[in-house]
């Protein structure tokens, strides 16, 4: 049985969490406590100790990233709710830490529960908050992402990813030196994450770095051939975009 403390300035947002919780996942969640603040919900942390926190981004005063970074260490689970902070959103992929988007439904809810019990006690639930908190704290410069893979999940430069292969579910990133690493997410998942960071879809089936292309070849659509000497296809509709970025 998971422990859940909910902290968020909202009270209907509590109210509703709270009646989800008890309606759908009464056996296997008990929720211990709630705070409309950042002091009070640090005080219940210490007092309390939940397994899982679900915390809201943007509150008066301190907001849910200041009350980690005040936290240290932390010992639980966290999940974010958030309404609209698109930066936020953003931060938390690339650290792939679980985040709800307002208003809560049931099934975003229970999709998030799943991946928390399944990442539940796993070493690197830690390292991708704290990876959170630094980027958050640089205030949008963020320099690396978790992908997760099949043991959990790996923290990769962004400088280091050369292309990305679509895979079906899955995706292939292409990395420096001829790495690879399978991530167990869909490209599509991380052309979002990747906005504005220097990558473009230029073709259905791949993702690439600009900074990691050596020159492009004219055609239909094109090709790029990349730093690590792989000709990739662009596709027409994609063309124009490409082009631009690399200032043809």
């Amino acid at each position: 049985m998971l422990k859940a403390l909910i902290i968020d300035d909202e009270q209907h947002a509590r109210e509703k969490l709270a009646l989800l919780l008890e309606r759908y996942f009464g056996g296997s969640i008990t929720l211990i406590g709630q705070a409309q603040n950042a002091d009070e919900g640090e005080r219940n942390l210490q007092e309390l100790r939940p397994d899982l926190v679900f915390l809201d981004v943007e509150m008066p005063g301190r907001s849910g990233f200041d009350l980690l970074r005040s936290v240290g260490k932390p010992s639980f689970e966290v999940v974010f709710t958030t309404a609209h902070d698109h930066y936020a959103i953003k931060a938390i992929k690339f650290s792939a830490v679980d985040y709800l988007l307002k208003p809560i439904d049931v099934d975003q809810l229970r999709e998030a529960i799943a991946r928390v019990t399944e990442k539940r006690g796993l070493e690197g639930s830690a390292a991708r908050l704290a990876q959170l908190m630094e980027s958050t704290a640089q205030g949008g410069s963020m320099n690396s992402l978790s992908v997760p893979c099949s043991t959990g999940f790996v923290r990769v430069k962004l400088d280091r990813i050369v292309w990305c292969e679509a895979q079906r579910y899955f995706t292939i990133f292409h990395l420096v030196n001829k790495e690879e690493l399978v991530a167990t997410r869909s490209i599509g998942e991380f052309e979002d994450m990747l906005e504005g960071s220097g990558f473009i879809r230029s073709h259905n089936s791949y993702l690439i770095n600009i900074e990691h292309v050596e020159r492009y070849i004219k055609g239909a659509g094109g090709q790029v051939v990349m730093s690590d000497g792989k000709t990739l296809d662009v596709s027409r509709r994609k063309k124009d975009e490409v082009m631009a970025r690399l200032g043809g």
